[in-house]
């Protein structure tokens, strides 16, 4: 297949092109706190925490094939821990983020070990009844003490009075004056900060040998198990990681609202078909599939929120949805869902990998032959070989 562009890794062009994607990213990040309205900053903090739950999904059923329906409940674990530290114990909300990780990742763990003798539907039945019986424990009137309910938890967030208008860094105040609007920012950054996190970690894990056991277990766990690779440590140490990381973004969400209550959307079962719909839309087995598909569902969830009144709706599109009388914003993700399943299984990022070569093509860098003073030799590459932006 020829393409427009032939870029080659490893020099300058492929340099360049690097240097510009990671300019803009920076650029978008910096202009969205400073002068970004708040309802932008809003839907950008709103999509970070969609983005690192998704991501830590991804990591366990787009990478190691291990269905779950329950992540809501590791989301939770990580909203109540902060919610229940900062409110009862009155700690900072920034020393709950590690404490949550531990208590999810071992949690996973636990909730791995039917996942060693069962899988496929068997294993999302499982995980379908963890993530609709934790929010009936939360609510668990034996438990009110500590979580508060059905009323949940209060003031559980930073507390930014009139005595305390900023939160320095080592005497660094990045922020300015938190009171009231002020504080968006802040939480923008801390939301950016989780989304970081579980982007550098999954990759880590995916790039790593027991990533490359991730994929053999999906693919054919009798031949991963016939190569070496020790199935029951394995899957226990995705299902770990997967739900300590879908804690962080619980985090933030208890800190954003300043409360916890069960009966939030993302607490719910609601909450994992969510993470799986992004992450499917996306493009599963992709680093870059949860973060796309996450931005992508709250731009239409926010453009359609007001939808519900039919004046809202532009005149070119209003016979389709004026009926329904509700916002159609995750109707329309269903209808998309259910389209790529025909046209695009892999998702927006597996479109892209199939016709981005048409335009341009990354020839990735040939390894190097011996010679006889150990050093290496550039060789020749084809430009026939496709390689991955």
């Amino acid at each position: 297949m020829k393409s427009l562009v032939t870029i080659h890794e490893g020099r300058a062009a492929n340099w360049a092109l690097r240097l510009v994607a990671g300019a803009a990213v920076i650029g978008v990040m910096l202009w969205v706190p400073t002068h970004g309205s708040n309802p932008l900053i809003d839907q950008f903090t709103n999509a970070f925490v969609l983005m690192a739950a998704a991501m830590s999904l991804n990591l366990l059923l787009g990478y190691t094939g291990q269905i779950s329906l329950g992540h809501n409940a590791f989301f939770g674990i990580g909203a109540y821990a902060t919610g229940i530290i900062v409110s009862r114990w009155g700690w900072s909300p920034l020393v709950t983020f590690p404490i949550a990780f531990i208590v999810a990742f071992v949690i996973g763990v636990l909730v791995s070990l039917p996942a060693l003798r069962i899988k496929g539907i068997y294993l999302a039945l499982v995980t379908l009844a963890l993530g609709l019986v934790f929010p009936q424990f939360i609510k668990w009137r034996k438990l009110t003490w500590l979580t508060g309910g059905p009323r949940g938890l209060d003031n559980a967030g930073f507390n930014f009075s009139k005595k305390r208008r900023t939160y320095e860094i080592f005497g660094w105040n990045p922020f300015g004056d938190m009171r009231g609007q002020g504080a968006k920012p802040f939480y923008f950054w801390i939301a950016a900060g989780v989304v970081v996190i579980t982007y550098l970690v999954c990759r880590g894990v995916v790039k790593s040998r027991s990533g490359r056991s991730l994929i053999a277990i999906r693919d054919n766990e009798t031949a991963a198990a016939v190569m070496g690779v020790n199935l029951a440590g394995t899957k226990a140490m995705a299902f770990g990681i997967s739900a300590g990381l879908c804690a962080l973004p619980g985090c933030v969400s208890t800190i954003l609202t300043n409360n916890v209550v069960p009966d939030s959307t993302f607490l719910s079962i609601a909450g994992s078909i969510t993470f799986l719909i992004v992450m499917v839309i996306g493009g599963a087995g992709s680093l870059w599939g949860p973060i796309i598909g996450s931005g992508l569902y709250v731009f239409i969830t926010q453009k359609t929120g007001d939808w519900s009144d039919e004046k809202n709706i532009p005149a070119i599109i209003r016979p389709f949805f004026s009926w329904a009388k509700t916002s159609p914003g995750t109707g329309i993700f269903a209808v998309t869902l259910i389209a790529l399943m025909f046209v695009a299984p892999r998702g927006i990022v597996g479109v892209w990998h199939q016709h981005s070569p048409r335009l341009m093509r990354i020839v990735p860098r040939r390894a190097g032959t011996g010679t006889g003073t150990g050093t290496l030799v550039d060789t020749p590459v084809d430009d026939t070989v496709a390689g991955e932006l």
